[in-house]
């Protein structure tokens, strides 16, 4: 035997790793595939399924990381074909939030208003610090969840001056609801979908004589949330299906709702709530926006937001100018985001009796 031409233990080693990484990289690919297939004729009624669509944009990282990796092999061709249909499904669903955004200056001469949604997590957070955080959103409007006691005392001591409209909530542990506005608030009123839901709102407002209704939401997360077996969203989309059915479609003038859905944009119930309403940050804003989680730190790791649940919806007597994530959590574990809205000023024909 020549001994020369004997491929030594370390090296057999690298090739025997090596192979089993492609081997991974190949599965990987055909698992994506296989999800995105599963996706568009099982859909959600798998739990499996329901769960891996909260996180499009990882899995397809992973197939990007995967195939830059692929390009080092022999078999380049195949490591990377394998991760196109990843690639392929991200551009689709994600790449009008990668692209520049055309001018708005015709989004209409109706009022414009700055609106936001922040959830405070009442039950952890520094007080203190979420009052700094929406103090500096400067938004017209702001909705807020998770709100209790503490929290909406100092809420309204430190911010009666910047909103002087204001209708809190609180709830322990974390279901209480709030709405802050520069504009009067003709009435409002707390609501639970269903009896022990997580508080929502309903409120009218006069905003330059027009009457806006806005609600705040406070949808629950799903059971099992990190099991991708034993997942299960129905609770979750129960609630929105009432507030969608029950609520939304019986309001005929302009409309606002935002809130912590619990949701990512790529599950059903955001799908049939898109079908009533518009995604500002979908329609006008740019990147991810992930919003969940925030300020989750420990000892070993700082955990980075990983998922978009947090809207800001419209429906068609406005036009969404501008949306954007406020990259202070507060101590939250949720970021703010806001939006700017234009109010189509010819199609106002709803306005507060004089």
């Amino acid at each position: 035997m020549d001994t020369e031409q004997t491929p030594g233990f370390g090296k057999r080693m690298v090739f025997a790793v090596w192979t089993l990484v492609q081997a991974g990289m190949v599965l990987y690919g055909l698992g994506i595939s296989g999800y995105l297939l599963a996706r568009v004729t099982v859909g959600e009624r798998w739990n499996v399924i329901a769960f891996a669509n909260n996180f499009v944009p990882w899995w397809a990282l992973g197939c990007l990381v995967l195939a830059g990796i692929g390009l080092i092999s022999r078999r380049r061709w195949v490591l990377i074909a394998v991760q196109l249909p990843g690639l392929i499904a991200f551009v689709v669903l994600y790449g009008g939030l990668l692209l520049p955004r055309g001018s708005a200056a015709s989004a209409g001469d109706g009022p414009r208003l700055t609106v936001a949604t922040y959830n405070t997590l009442s039950s952890t957070s520094d007080p203190a610090r979420v009052v700094n955080v929406i103090a500096g959103l400067d938004a017209d409007i702001v909705g807020l969840q998770e709100l209790g006691p503490v929290h909406t005392d100092r809420i309204a001591d430190e911010l009666a001056e910047q909103y002087p409209y204001q209708s809190l909530h609180p709830a322990l542990p974390v279901h209480g609801v709030g709405l802050l506005s520069r504009y009067p608030i003709l009435e409002a009123t707390a609501f639970e979908p269903v009896p022990g839901a997580m508080l929502h709102m309903r409120a009218v407002l006069d905003v330059d004589g027009v009457r806006l209704t806005v609600y705040v939401a406070h949808p629950p997360p799903p059971k099992q949330a990190f099991s991708p077996l034993t997942y299960n969203a129905e609770y979750r989309d129960r609630q929105i299906a009432i507030l969608r059915d029950d609520y939304l479609t019986h309001d005929t003038g302009p409309v606002i709702v935002m809130g912590d859905f619990n949701m990512t944009d790529q599950s059903d119930a955001y799908r049939a709530l898109d079908r009533l309403l518009d995604d500002a940050y979908r329609e006008a804003g740019r990147g991810l926006g992930f919003t969940f989680p925030g300020s989750i730190k420990s000892a070993l790791v700082v955990m980075p937001p990983l998922l978009r649940i947090d809207y800001v919806w419209y429906n068609t007597y406005f036009v969404a100018v501008d949306a954007w994530k406020v990259n202070d959590s507060g101590t939250s574990d949720h970021y703010p985001v806001a939006a700017i809205l234009t109010l189509k000023d010819s199609q106002n024909d709803t306005h507060v009796a004089r």
